[in-house]
């Protein structure tokens, strides 16, 4: 790379607050700049590398406009492909709302991943202030990280069932801020049972690391049941708790 290539970080419209940073843009600043002829448009080489929320549509509208206006040879955009984890895999309708990206094994009960989070993502629509990410994305992921994991590389040994995920047992630790950038998630298998092909039992712990630093450290207790088996008690015990708040809702009202 030039020593005189300047780098920039570009993030979507949704993390404006990271922004303030000097090496950081959103989508929106960029086109504006481009645009307008200003900043990166004034003959500066300079190299723009992918954070978060930045859409494979977005990144084309942004590689167009340098095209339109002559600065291929001065702007190097570096988008890194993610392959996401299917929809089924991470138990999302919503493709926006997966979290999970680039997942493999990486040892024995071991399993990495990278974080990917869309500026669209069903987290942040209502809810991103500060320059950081909130952590509930960061136990959102740790959950679509070990159902992913579940789903790939365990449940798969029983390819006729259809697996329902119930956690017994959660805990999450912060110890870092989580930013709008690259991340890391890695998953190490505590414990298995998958003897019984009804219900596989874990206990895992599941980490997040972005620059360096452990950004949060989650541990999780979850059993997968065969889904007809679940469905049942799922069916049973809602009816009983309906039936429990209608009792009591007519013994509210005798009593009155």
């Amino acid at each position: 790379m030039n020593p005189s290539t300047s780098r920039l970080l570009l993030v979507g419209d949704r993390f404006v607050g990271f922004a303030v940073q000097s090496n950081v843009h959103t989508v929106r600043q960029v086109l504006e700049q481009l645009r307008s002829g200003t900043g990166m448009a004034s003959g500066q080489p300079v190299r723009i590398d992918a954070g978060q929320g930045v859409t494979a549509a977005e990144w084309q509208v942004v590689e167009e406009e340098v095209s339109r206006r002559g600065l291929r040879d001065l702007v190097d955009l570096r988008a890194t492909p993610q392959a996401l984890a299917s929809q089924d895999e991470v138990h999302k309708r919503r493709g926006q709302n997966a979290l999970i990206a680039n997942l493999r094994q990486a040892g024995v009960g071991y399993y990495v991943a990278t974080l990917r989070l869309h500026n669209d993502n069903e987290l942040l629509i209502d809810h991103q202030t500060g320059q950081h990410v909130q952590g509930m994305v960061a136990i959102e992921a740790s959950r679509q990280m070990f159902l992913a994991v579940s789903e790939r590389f365990y449940a798969a040994r029983y390819p006729d069932r259809d697996y329902y995920y119930v956690i017994e047992a959660m805990q999450t630790h912060f110890e870092n801020f989580l930013f709008p950038l690259g991340a890391t998630i890695e998953f190490t298998a505590q414990s298995t049972d998958l003897d019984d092909p009804n219900r596989l039992a874990f206990t895992a712990e599941i980490c997040l690391y972005q620059a360096g630093c452990r950004a949060s450290r989650t541990t999780v207790v979850y059993s997968a049941f065969d889904s007809e088996v679940i469905t049942v008690k799922e069916h049973r015990r809602a009816q009983y708790a309906i039936d429990h708040v209608l009792q009591a809702a007519d013994d509210l009202r005798v009593s009155a």
